[in-house]
């Protein structure tokens, strides 16, 4: 019993230490005064086949540099088996984490309910090759992330933020004095550089809590049902060479057919697809028969449970959904204030790449992106849009670029980026104070970035409560702009700014009708 013991611990020291490892890289995905990122922060994508997948079946070539660690992954699961699922994924390992709190009912789930994760796996192909791409949706590691980004990291950052508020204001003797010293710890390595707040960060959230309190159903009912990469990982693992011996539950015990946490072993034999090497069976086997060895494949094994008319319905489903989707008019075209990040791919193809994974968001200086509900239309649940009114754009900055996975958000070098169009900015001539109230305001050209100012003024003779004054009129040069959006974000007129970036002619797409006059009104 001592190895038992020995392995189930290296198990769990495994998931600890790579949850620990994500946790990290995640908490280096932040600016720190440099700009290039030190470390490999999208490491965690590039392990993940599902991102593999997006980007095989987008446009262009397949980035081998990036995602090569995904595909050693299937490999490994060709070999050892679901080890990923047990040993590595941190949503995994977050489940089991909440097992005492969330302890399973006594109710029996069908088993049949297995098909789901592989339908849903086959449907979301059929989408991804007709060309639309959800896997990230569904993606647990994206999951993962996206609520560390959009929902957790926030909230912890507010609460560090208000604690050191509370003892800078009311010290209280040994313990403010303690909190004091720690902060500049926190400051420079736990704490963002300005407060994170993001859009659908509760809605995020509630999809993350769920997912847990499934496991109020049945234990890891997420990745026994529903989880798509499980069931990727699965189907590559149906004849792995690591065996677990006995194959199945012993007619004279059959205590692995109510403990194993994936329901892998029972009187049919053990499906190998759903074992996710745990070990548990090591230490619950009363008669200590169980063992794990290297065996060649002997006699038939339990496969996957599908059906082909499941199978061709879901990949139908699939099918037909990716041409419904894409014969709606274009999110782009209809709403002008759709703006992506500098070195985003063509619509089109930046759906089909983006995984919805939130590294962008994360990494973002001036805290512009967040993620998309319907503005990008059926399909950009989650995806990066930059909006100026919150944040901006920053000139000199080229993260985004740098920590996505997929290629979706390319990476610019920094003289190319500055010259990356991504928008037109445009006055309201209703409420930008010199044309509605005929005050001068100097904001936006003040904080212009460009080398050679895109905003500009020319004097005019106005009329003011009956005598004539010369007021200086803001004008946007159409050419010089690249719609970083500071101006938005800058303008000092309350609600809706009284400059706009609109997506007027983006580099990444032929340049619409041009607009005649930077104005509207």
């Amino acid at each position: 019993m001592l190895r038992v013991s020995r392995l189930r611990r290296l198990r769990q020291l495994s998931q600890s230490i790579c949850l620990a490892l994500f946790v990290w890289l995640f908490w280096q995905t932040e600016y720190r005064g440099l700009d290039e990122l030190p470390y490999p922060v999208s490491l965690l994508f590039r392990l993940d086949p599902l991102a593999a997948l997006a980007d095989l079946l987008a446009p262009g070539g397949f980035g081998w540099a990036l995602l090569w660690p995904a595909l050693l992954l299937v490999l490994l699961t060709i070999l050892l088996g679901r080890f990923f699922c047990g040993w590595v994924c941190p949503l995994g390992a977050t489940l089991d984490g909440c097992r005492t709190q969330l302890s399973a009912s006594d109710y029996a789930v069908d088993y049949r309910w297995r098909r789901v994760k592989y339908l849903l796996l086959i449907g979301l192909l059929g989408a991804a090759f007709f060309g639309v791409q959800l896997l990230g949706l569904f993606d647990p590691l994206a999951i993962f992330l996206r609520t560390l980004t959009l929902a957790l990291y926030p909230a912890f950052n507010l609460i560090l933020n208000a604690l050191f508020d509370l003892t800078y204001a009311h010290p209280v003797p040994l313990v403010g004095d303690a909190v004091n010293r720690s902060y500049p710890f926190f400051r420079d390595h736990l704490m963002a550089f300005y407060q994170p707040y993001y859009q659908l960060g509760v809605f995020t959230l509630l999809v993350f809590v769920a997912i847990l309190l499934l496991e109020k159903i049945e234990r890891r009912f997420w990745c026994k049902n529903l989880c798509p990469l499980g069931a990727l990982l699965g189907l590559c693992s149906g004849h792995a060479l690591l065996r677990r011996i006995p194959a199945g539950a012993c007619n004279d015990c059959k205590v692995c057919n109510g403990s194993c946490r994936m329901s892998a072993a029972n009187e049919s034999g053990q499906h190998s697809s759903e074992c996710v090497l745990c070990l548990d069976c090591l230490d619950y086997c009363p008669h200590e028969r169980v063992d794990f060895a290297f065996r060649q494949p002997s006699g038939r094994r339990p496969g996957v449970d599908l059906t082909r008319r499941g199978v061709v319905a879901s990949l139908a489903a699939g099918a037909l959904f990716a041409p419904v989707v894409r014969a709606t008019p274009a999110a782009v075209k209809l709403d002008s204030y759709l703006l992506r990040p500098p070195g985003a791919a063509a619509e089109m193809e930046f759906l089909q790449r983006c995984i919805r994974c939130g590294e962008c968001m994360r990494v973002c200086i001036g805290g512009a992106l967040h993620p998309a509900l319907g503005q990008a239309g059926p399909v950009g649940l989650w995806t990066p849009l930059l909006i100026p009114r919150i944040g901006y754009c920053e000139y000199n900055c080229t993260l985004c670029g740098q920590v996505c996975p997929t290629g979706a958000i390319k990476l610019l070098a920094l003289e190319k980026k500055r010259k990356t169009v991504i928008g037109l900015a445009v006055f309201d001539k209703n409420r930008c104070l010199p044309f509605a109230k005929k005050e001068e305001c100097l904001v936006c050209e003040e904080h212009c970035p460009t080398g050679e100012k895109a905003i500009v003024f020319e004097e005019q003779e106005l009329m003011v409560n009956g005598e004539a004054r010369r007021i200086k009129i803001p004008r946007v040069v159409d050419k010089l702009c690249i719609g970083c959006g500071i101006c938005e974000t800058k303008c000092p007129v309350e609600g809706t700014s009284a400059i706009r970036v609109i997506n007027e002619g983006e580099s990444r797409r032929q340049r619409n009708v041009a607009v005649t006059e930077s104005s509207y009104g």
